[in-house]
């Protein structure tokens, strides 16, 4: 299991912990979406399991190895949120603890791997932290998420954090360039995706990239008068609303930091800096704030039935009106 180029200089920290024999019951990986902690924790893994370690990794050769790389090994166990549903139910959570408390098959340890573990429901997340209260003597569980602010205060307190950062620009560059089809997009889906190389090359071959452009268009005309916020709205309802969400929110990010800084360290839209300052300039901070604000609580609607079309309109009818007061 190979490591992401950023992420070699934080191995030798969970070697020491192997090696030492200080291994906690728990961990927390936390850190942006697309930076690579499920392949950090499975290269882990991989290491802690491995029968004939090399150089501080694992062969892959070995049975484990072979085990692993066939998603076989019975002594890992993997719980992520299924596609159809909301969340991490109880029962994901419940079987897990019963994995877990068995004695391992062959490895040092029974390791569990919750992704996105801010997901976990309220009943998910009572039961997991019984088990983190009393952890079984031989199992280690791998908390991943991207929103620690969402996990109870009271698992987080009972897991040991190990922090993941956005690579370097250059770091991340040089690997994106090299693994998406169109390497002169680069530059800007790494910025949209907020420096996360794994995330930019999703943005760089799902059309993210394109639906972004033409939102901004379409957008643009709004403003100017040549659209109005029904038609933007039936036009955005055909495509990903979450994406669409995505790029509300980054406008407005880049708005806000243009309206506090000419300057500002990081855009996530800097090809459209220009029309951003614009509109920065002539909309009031407070407002922008609240505009904010709504859109993020906006995300709950694959959670409800509230009628999209009238949601995406109410935001579009907002930011006609965003530039109603300056300050």
């Amino acid at each position: 299991m190979k490591l992401y180029p950023w992420q070699t200089e934080l191995w030798p920290v969970i070697e020491n912990r192997i090696t030492s024999g200080k291994l906690p019951h728990a961990l927390l990986f936390s850190g942006a979406q697309g930076i690579g902690k499920l392949n950090f924790a499975k290269a882990f893994v991989y290491r802690l399991f491995c029968q004939n370690v090399q150089q501080d990794v694992a062969c892959g050769q070995c049975n484990a190895c072979h085990l692993l790389n066939i998603g076989n090994h019975p002594d890992l166990f993997h719980v992520s949120k299924p596609e159809d549903k909301r969340d991490i139910s109880v029962d994901q959570i419940r079987d897990l603890i019963a994995n877990v408390s068995l004695k391992p098959h062959s490895a040092i340890k029974k390791v569990a791997i919750i992704e996105q573990a801010e997901l976990m429901n309220v009943n998910a997340s009572n039961s997991l932290l019984k088990t983190l209260e009393e952890p079984p003597e031989s199992c280690l569980l791998i908390l991943l998420t991207h929103r620690p602010d969402k996990l109870l205060a009271t698992i987080r307190s009972r897991c040991q954090l190990q922090e993941f950062v956005i690579p370097n620009n250059n770091q991340a560059l040089d690997w994106l360039q090299s693994n998406i089809d169109d390497s002169s997009q680069a530059d800007k889906v790494l910025a949209l995706a907020g420096g996360a190389p794994l995330q930019a090359a999703i943005y760089a071959n799902d059309g993210t990239l394109q639906q972004r452009d033409e939102m901004f268009v379409a957008l643009q005309d709004l403003l100017n008068g040549k659209q109005n916020p029904v038609s933007v709205a039936s036009m955005w309802l055909k495509k990903d609303l979450e994406v669409t969400l995505y790029c509300m929110i980054s406008w407005l990010t880049d708005m806000i930091r243009l309206k506090v800084s000419s300057s500002p360290p990081a855009l996530g839209n800097p090809d459209l800096k220009m029309q951003l300052a614009k509109l920065s300039e002539h909309s009031a901070l407070p407002k922008m704030l609240e505009f904010y604000d709504s859109i993020n609580e906006m995300q709950s609607w694959k959670k409800s039935n509230i009628n999209a079309q009238l949601i995406l309109e109410e935001m579009l009818v907002q930011w006609s009106h965003l530039g109603a007061q300056k300050t």
